[in-house]
């Protein structure tokens, strides 16, 4: 993923190119031929899901000390889904998994399902009011290992401390790590802390990230308490006042694992894990499930099914199909930056974006979260150290995909 929302005049000169071009494009109506050729596609009306994180009052200020492409300001996500909200119902994720379920049917509407990971304290403050005010049903991906503790999510904290090295000129490659783990950071180096923190996350394993993260915080004199305030996660209050307020509550692991990195036993616990949490803080168990970073395999999806859950997202930005895998939906990934002109909002650039005009030019590429089972007899930490030390991933391994929402198609 490239290093964005610099404002540097390169940055800014790029983003007023995109904005001319989507406004050409929006002039002429390609967004409506796309639409009819997509709905071809899709066997019937588009179903588009959106995937959200965190909600900020002020997206500048919460980006220079936090992962940009998390970010959206309450203000931009009001916008968004008011733009949405122009061509399609807003439905509940139910309601969507619904519709393509059922076999098509002409003159129905476009819709669009609002979602949100993670489970950030955010979300009550900044996210709800707007849903409320807007009268827009959601669903909120919750990791319950982490509500209601001081614990951070490793993505925020391997950003943190990347970030850190950067500030303090340590090159990743020369961060004086216990050897293991200096071998693997070495290998997924990149230009800057987010790229950086794409490959580590797809290539892999949890424990092998929060021990990572661990010795880098040891490294730099660094904790949790030292994250921003905003990198928080929910209490469980929290998640019965969005329960309450009619938010559908679905799952998204105990520890935010990328399930296509673990033996099937443990990612079978980290599903389970989550679901019994949930039926046991708020009375019944949740319906719909979020693949952490969108990674997921046939042995993976099929844990999610046997574990009671109806459907289950990725986010792939490709056309829901109906009829398709109700525990394969696509959703696309938005933030602050998806609608964004040269310096402000941008009609046109929200409406290329949205309508999926990018990707129907080749101007984007959707980033596949599809993988295989590992081999039976593939051992996660060897696999890792393998590929620290090659560079390649072994068999069955993830390979380079982006930090699913910590990367903008067609940015």
């Amino acid at each position: 993923m490239p290093e964005r929302a610099d404002s540097s005049a390169v940055w800014i000169l790029r983003r007023a190119a995109k904005a001319a071009i989507s406004g050409a494009l929006t002039a002429v109506g390609i967004h409506h031929a796309v639409e009819l050729v997509r709905r071809r596609q899709a066997g019937g009306s588009r179903v588009l899901i959106l995937s959200y994180h965190r909600v900020t009052p002020a997206f500048q200020a919460s980006a220079r000390e936090s992962l940009p492409s998390l970010l959206v300001s309450a203000r931009a996500l009001r916008r968004q889904l008011e733009h949405v909200g122009r061509s399609r119902e807003l439905v509940s994720l139910e309601t969507a998994r619904r519709i393509l379920a059922e076999p098509a049917r002409r003159g129905v509407r476009d819709v669009a399902a609002v979602t949100f990971d993670d489970g950030y304290a955010e979300m009550v403050e900044h996210a709800l009011p707007v849903l409320r005010a807007l009268r827009v049903p959601a669903t909120v991906f919750v990791a319950t290992g982490y509500l209601g503790t001081s614990r951070r999510l490793p993505h925020d904290r391997l950003y943190a401390t990347l970030c850190e090295l950067e500030a303090r000129g340590i090159p990743f490659e020369r961060s004086q790590l216990p050897p293991d783990l200096q071998v693997l950071l070495s290998a997924c180096a990149e230009a800057g802390p987010a790229s950086t923190l794409d490959r580590l996350i797809a290539r892999l394993s949890h424990d092998r990230l929060t021990a990572l993260a661990d010795a880098l915080e040891r490294r730099l004199a660094r904790d949790a308490r030292d994250l921003p305030p905003g990198t928080r996660l929910a209490t469980w209050e929290d998640v019965r006042a969005l329960d309450a307020a009619g938010v559908d509550v679905g799952g998204h692991t105990v520890n935010h694992a990328v399930l296509a990195n673990l033996p099937l036993a443990e990612a079978r616990r980290e599903v389970e894990g989550c679901r019994d949490a949930i039926a046991a803080h708020l009375g019944r168990p949740p319906r719909h499930f979020a693949y952490p970073n969108g990674y997921h395999t046939p042995g993976v999806r099929n844990l999610v099914r046997t574990a009671g859950f109806q459907a289950a997202v990725t986010i792939e930005d490709e056309e829901n199909r109906h009829g398709g895998d109700p525990f394969e939906l696509k959703r696309k990934v938005l933030w602050e930056n998806t609608t964004l002109g040269a310096v402000g909002w941008s009609s046109s650039v929200a409406t290329c974006n949205l309508a999926g005009v990018f990707s129907a030019l080749g101007l984007s590429r959707p980033v596949p979260g599809a993988r295989p089972d590992p081999m039976p007899e593939a051992d996660p930490p060897a696999r890792n150290a393998l590929v620290g030390l090659s560079g390649k991933s072994a068999p069955g391994a993830p390979k380079d995909r982006a930090l699913g929402p910590k990367r903008e198609a067609a940015s």
